[in-house]
């Protein structure tokens, strides 16, 4: 994180909250505030936020000193509780295409999301072009054709498992998976698009990094993008047939202006549902084990 900050000691009453609050405890020497020069800080900004006399200030006012809502009169747990449950996976899009403001509305929204060590090193790079479209999803169509010939051919099953990651091998165990690749390769020579939905706007997530957590920031930036989305009543769908195929080829990655050392740990496809949905579906209850 880039963004600096400061203490203002004519605001401070070295309450020492900041110092509490701070994961590091970087706080000055015989003082109870915290010291933003110290090397250890990882710029969290929890103390900024926490602040009760406003005395830690951003260098850069990008942000309001202020919430802009009273966040918790406006939102409850119902309201909350049935924006979740409303969510759902859209698959069938209007063709319209999705002003890039408002991708971009979207995709700041990913950035407010905890990250390990406060890293934040996930990267997004938007697909709109057609042609893009076209050259990435041959790219994948050539990947899912050789797998479909492997997976239903008993001999190379067997030889294609020491070669292959954990999922994977769990995928050549199914007997099931070599007749759902069948299925999938004819969808696309039916002219389906099994991978991106004829979406408009496809997002992909990654980072060049392997630590501390950047599979997991991945996935919880573009949760916030789903739920940002559905804000604005739009919708997406996260596409792993994409995600994992993307990951096997430094094709696909060349095609995405991506390097080797990139792991693209989401793929999501956004766009104006073509449906509605006028009601929440069920889903399985989860035994909670109390210990």
């Amino acid at each position: 994180m880039s963004e600096k900050f400061y203490l203002d000691e004519k605001l401070c009453v070295s309450c020492g909250k900041c110092v509490e609050e701070c994961g590091h405890h970087v706080q000055i020497q015989s003082s109870k505030h915290i010291d933003p020069n110290n090397p250890k800080c990882s710029k969290c900004f929890h103390c900024y936020t926490i602040c009760p006399q406003n005395a830690i200030k951003l260098k850069k006012n990008s942000e309001n000193n202020k919430p802009k809502i009273d966040l918790f009169n406006t939102t409850t747990d119902e309201s909350l509780g049935s924006f979740l449950a409303y969510r759902r996976s859209i698959r069938n899009f209007e063709k319209r295409s999705v002003d890039d403001s408002i991708v971009e509305t979207i995709i700041d929204r990913a950035r407010y999301i905890p990250s390990g060590g406060n890293a934040h090193a996930y990267e997004f790079t938007i697909i709109k072009s057609e042609t893009v479209k076209v050259r990435i999803k041959d790219e994948l169509t050539k990947i899912y054709k050789l797998r479909s010939h492997v997976l239903n051919n008993p001999v190379l099953r067997n030889v294609a498992k020491p070669f292959v990651n954990k999922q994977m091998r769990g995928f050549l165990r199914d007997k099931n998976y070599g007749g759902r690749m069948k299925d999938l390769i004819k969808r696309i020579y039916s002219g389906d698009d099994p991978f991106f939905y004829n979406a408009p706007v496809i997002i992909i997530i990654h980072s060049k990094e392997q630590i501390p957590t950047p599979k997991e920031d991945c996935v919880l930036a573009g949760y916030n993008i789903c739920l940002m989305a559905q804000a604005l009543r739009l919708g997406t769908c996260f596409v792993t047939l994409a995600q994992n195929a993307i990951n096997s080829s430094n094709r696909c990655k060349k095609v995405l202006n991506l390097t080797p050392r990139d792991n693209v740990n989401a793929v999501i496809i956004l766009g104006h549902p073509a449906v509605h949905h006028l009601r929440i579906a069920p889903k399985p209850k989860k035994e909670i084990k109390w210990l």
